[in-house]
């Protein structure tokens, strides 16, 4: 999710230089994993975090048709998604996920 080389915004800009680079190594498979905003515990809890928290549920109901992938998402879910993509090498080529389609996926697994 965000990830744009000509983003002004930094961490968007970052994802997307780091996904562009990779492309650029010609893998016979490469897979990116973009998550929205990621929830779970840590030791650390950002001012940012603390207010929105209360709100996700909200924000969550607003968050609908294509505006799903920017769903906040569990790191756990976003973990073993990326651990069952791995596992599954019998496809070639470039494949990117958005925060929506894993979602979707962790409900399965």
């Amino acid at each position: 999710m965000g990830a744009d080389e000509n983003s002004q915004v930094f961490y968007s800009r970052i994802k997307g230089e780091m996904e562009n680079a990779l492309q650029k190594l010609t893998f016979p498979c490469l897979r990116i994993v973009r998550p929205s905003l990621l929830l779970g515990f840590r030791n650390e809890l950002r001012f940012g975090e603390r207010v929105g928290g209360p709100l996700g549920p909200l924000v969550n109901l607003l968050l609908q048709g294509n505006l799903k992938k920017y769903r906040p998402i569990e790191a756990e879910c976003v973990g073993r998604f990326t651990v069952e993509v791995a596992k599954h090498k019998t496809f070639g080529g470039l494949h990117a996920y958005k925060s929506d389609e894993i979602a979707t996926s962790c409900k399965m697994l």
